[in-house]
């Protein structure tokens, strides 16, 4: 027989070899098919039929690792199949890995635009990377080809939801429920977006209908929970967040939510808050056992590496607080690596980047490759700064990700997390007689646990506006949340003592009308008439600071006080009057106060607040010359001395790190 000598013998398996290996696949029997698929890799290696064959199979299991390379050499045979590289991007998607999976996507749509469902899957990887312009017109092409695709209707309404772009996103949702109104998930989605929306009436009828197609839905629960939650029922949030959780007790998102509803509940049982705690603690700790890593960090540093967990370096309190102590730290001593848990940023995200040795996402990334990621960094301590508040990570402490973890700033309770080492406090809000409600050991700050970043705007305070009104103007910028029937009841106590005063009252629901009349009915509950009260919807930051312009006095609600808009409302010129509290949370006003030098505006008890709130009425020169000096009292106090405050956490910091060394040192030494 004669030999083709432009082509190497046994170059391809024979066609019989390469349908029954085919036919063995699409009938389900693996392991034959495996057998002789490793067998085809290793006699015709450029052959792709054998490594596709055993990628899909370890695919089939669930074990993509396994798959990856097999479907890499597949990939690398066939550079212009676009299935080869779909198959390779759905399992680098199905690994976490979103970069290169989005990188094979773009290749295979690149070679036929046309695959099912192509653009959808990229759109899906993009919206995770936050790469939300590109999601858009991904998910907008995947409609072309597949313009009923109920998912695709689905994720592109999410992604304009987070672009801001809400009512098109209501449309598509819509759209989406046309062609199934019965679906459950798309009636929770179209709740979620009028939830944001502040459209709470039609966004307790979504969630209801979602809880009739779906009973046993704990993320439905939930969503009643955040709904009521908002609207001030919190008796009724608190009971869905508890069903929600008892539909689903390993989901730690519900349960940070039923944790940070519970401090706004004046009747609250501490110790059942603090038995809620520890069996969020329990949970993690069981889902992170046996997933340990071990630390490689340096033992013996001339400065620690501190990680700083957060969904809110940005516009938000947390980002408020934070910018000038961090533009304070001796980076030669402590160097800042930022690990965010979402994508969104803005100008103040950009302002503090430069402060962080490294800045990383983990948003979208699961727990374990996560904690991989952290602990590769040899990271000393580990700060949370967000606790049981949205976006928070904490789940991620379980796996121990630095020798000293340590929750500050973003909440004001006790995480509950058995391996969270420290929580950062101050005498004044979380004195030692407190610590038995704090699964961690309590590490005080001197001055204050807070220290807040004047603002940029370029807004000055004014003369007391009660100088040329007729009465006192008190104010409150606290979420309603917060004004309970407690609340109510004593501010109009006050205001029928003083009835020439007002109250201004300025919320983000307050751009609901239900919510308006709700507000009005509570006060007129009491005798308080509609033109005592002054009604603001929510304003941009600057239009909100120039509405203290208005208020003599604000009223700080409890036993869940303000903390952002206290500083705020000082540094506007405004004093706050607060209630002295009986916990950490209720104590966060008096702690305010204390580091501002405001001590006498800290009542001990409600008749006292009460007396002192009237008794302003006849102080009106007292307060006149208070608020031309306010801001230059506060600017100068451990409240907004943010190099003080920078130094005090360096020795925080390190003192943590010492004592976790001082620890290890003597169980050593006991050891032998």
């Amino acid at each position: 027989m004669a030999i083709n000598i432009f082509n190497p013998p046994n170059s391809a398996p024979h066609p019989a070899e390469v349908k029954a290996l085919v036919s063995l696949y699409q009938q389900g029997h693996y392991q034959d098919a495996q057998t002789k698929a490793a067998s085809m890799t290793q006699q015709f290696p450029k052959h792709p039929l054998g490594w596709t064959i055993l990628g899909a199979i370890y695919r089939s299991e669930k074990n993509n690792d396994a798959a990856l390379p097999y479907l890499k050499k597949a990939a690398e045979l066939l550079p212009r199949d676009a299935n080869s590289q779909f198959n390779l991007a759905n399992t680098h998607r199905d690994l976490g890995q979103a970069d290169e999976a989005i990188n094979h996507y773009q290749r295979a749509l690149n070679i036929n635009p046309a695959l099912p469902h192509g653009f959808f899957h990229l759109g899906n990887m993009q919206h995770e990377k936050g790469f939300l312009a590109a999601a858009e017109r991904s998910l907008r092409q995947a409609l072309k080809y597949a313009p009923n695709h109920i998912e695709t209707l689905s994720n592109l309404a999410h992604v304009l939801q987070d672009m801001g772009k809400h009512q098109d996103a209501l449309a598509f949702y819509d759209q989406a429920l046309a062609l199934e109104p019965q679906n459950p998930l798309l009636h929770y989605n179209k709740g979620d977006l009028l939830l944001e929306m502040g459209q709470l009436n039609d966004a307790e009828l979504e969630a209801r209908t979602t809880l009739e197609l779906a009973p046993q839905m704990p993320q439905a629960h939930a969503q009643m929970g955040d709904i009521l939650m908002d609207t001030g029922d919190l008796d009724a949030s608190i009971t869905y967040y508890k069903k929600a959780l008892e539909l689903e007790p390993k989901n730690t998102s519900i349960h940070s939510n039923l944790l940070f509803a519970l401090n706004y509940l004046p009747t609250a049982d501490r110790r059942d808050r603090l038995e809620y705690a520890r069996s969020y603690g329990k949970t993690i700790t069981s889902i992170s056992k046996g997933h340990m890593l071990q630390w490689s960090g340096e033992k013996n540093p001339s400065k620690l590496r501190v990680g700083i967990i957060s969904a809110d370096l940005r516009n938000h309190p947390v980002g408020y607080f934070i910018e000038s102590i961090i533009a304070n730290i001796n980076p030669q001593i402590i160097e800042l690596i930022a690990l965010n848990t979402q994508t969104y940023e803005d100008e103040l995200t950009q302002r503090i980047k430069p402060y962080f040795k490294e800045w990383d996402s983990i948003a979208g990334i699961s727990d374990p490759k996560a904690a991989q990621k952290i602990i590769t960094k040899g990271l000393h301590i580990v700060l949370d700064l967000s606790g049981h508040t949205a976006g928070n990570r904490l789940s991620l402490f379980g796996y121990r990700l630095a020798p000293v973890q340590a929750s500050w700033l973003g909440y004001f309770a006790t995480t509950g997390v058995e391996e969270m080492d420290h929580l950062i406090a101050d005498p004044v809000t979380l004195p030692v007689t407190d610590e038995h409600e704090f699964t961690e050991e309590i590490w005080r700050m001197p001055d204050t646990r807070l220290c807040f970043s004047a603002p940029r705007e370029k807004i000055e305070p004014n003369a007391l506006p009660a100088l040329k009104n007729r009465g006192l103007t008190f104010g409150s910028f606290s979420n309603l949340v917060k004004l309970n029937s407690s609340v109510i009841q004593l501010w109009s106590k006050i205001l029928h003592s003083l009835p020439t005063s007002r109250l201004l009252i300025q919320a983000k629901q307050l751009r609901i009308a239900q919510m308006k009349e709700s507000i009005l009915e509570r006060f007129a509950a009491h005798g308080v008439k509609a033109n005592q009260l002054i009604l603001a919807e929510p304003v941009s930051r600057s239009d909100y600071l120039k509405a203290y312009h208005q208020v003599d006095v604000c009223l700080d609600p409890f036993p869940f006080p303000g903390g952002t808009t206290t500083a705020e409302s000082l540094w506007m010129g405004v004093p706050v009057l607060t209630l002295q509290g009986d916990h950490f949370i209720a104590r966060q006003g008096a702690g305010l106060l204390n580091a501002a030098g405001l001590a006498d505006w800290i009542a001990p008890d409600p008749e006292a607040y009460y007396r002192q709130a009237v008794d302003l009425a006849d102080k009106i020169d007292a307060l006149a010359h208070l608020r031309e000096n306010l801001r230059s009292q506060v600017l100068s106090s451990p409240l907004f001395d943010s190099k003080k405050f920078a130094k005090n956490l360096e020795s925080a910091l390190w003192g943590m790190w010492e004592r976790k060394s001082q620890i290890e040192n003597l169980n050593k030494s006991q050891a032998y």
